[in-house]
C-alpha cells in the first residue's frame, strides 16, 4: 500500500523541487514498508531520509534566496524548516525498542508535514518565485515532466 500517492497536485513548475518532492515522497513511503522489527533497515531508510531532507531545504532555501522573494516568507518558510528538523529529530532520538510504535509516529508526522508543507508551503514559494522571475508557471503547469 502507498502511504503517500505522487500526484498532480505536487507539481509546483519549478523542475528542481519536484523532482525532489518526487524523492521525498518516495523515501517517506520506503520509511513506511520497513518490515516489522527490522530495526537496522529502518535506520538505514531513516537515514537517508534525513540527509535528503538537508539536501532538500537546501535547495529550496538557495531557490529563494536567488529570486529574491520576500524576506518575511523566506523567514517563515525557513523556520518551517528548522522546525521540521528538530521534530524529526526529536523523535528519532526519543525512539525505544518499540520499533513499530516509533515508526507509526514518526510517519504520521511525516505525512501530515509533507503534505501540508508541499501543498501550501512550497505552492507559495513556487507561485513567489515565478512571480519573481517573470515566470508564467502556475502550479499545475508541469510540462517538464
Amino acid at each position: 500500500m502507498i502511504f503517500i500517492e505522487w500526484d498532480v497536485n505536487f507539481y509546483s513548475g519549478l523542475p528542481d523541487v519536484d523532482q525532489h518532492h518526487r524523492k521525498l515522497i518516495t523515501l517517506a513511503n520506503r520509511l513506511s514498508e520497513v518490515p516489522h522489527g527490522k530495526t537496522e533497515i529502518l535506520d538505514q531508510a531513516f537515514l537517508e531520509l534525513r540527509d535528503y531532507i538537508s539536501e532538500h531545504f537546501s535547495l529550496e532555501e538557495r531557490l529563494m534566496q536567488e529570486a529574491q522573494i520576500d524576506a518575511v516568507h523566506f523567514k517563515y518558510h525557513r523556520g518551517a524548516h528548522a522546525l521540521f528538523v528538530a521534530k524529526v529529530t526529536q523523535l528519532w532520538n526519543s525512539r525505544n525498542n518499540d520499533t513499530d510504535q516509533d515508526l507509526k509516529e514518526m510517519l504520521k508526522f511525516l505525512k501530515s508535514w509533507i503534505l501540508q508543507h508541499i501543498l501550501q508551503t512550497d505552492r507559495k514559494m513556487a507561485q513567489e518565485i515565478h512571480e519573481k522571475l517573470g515566470t508564467d508557471a502556475p502550479h499545475n503547469m508541469f510540462t517538464h515532466f
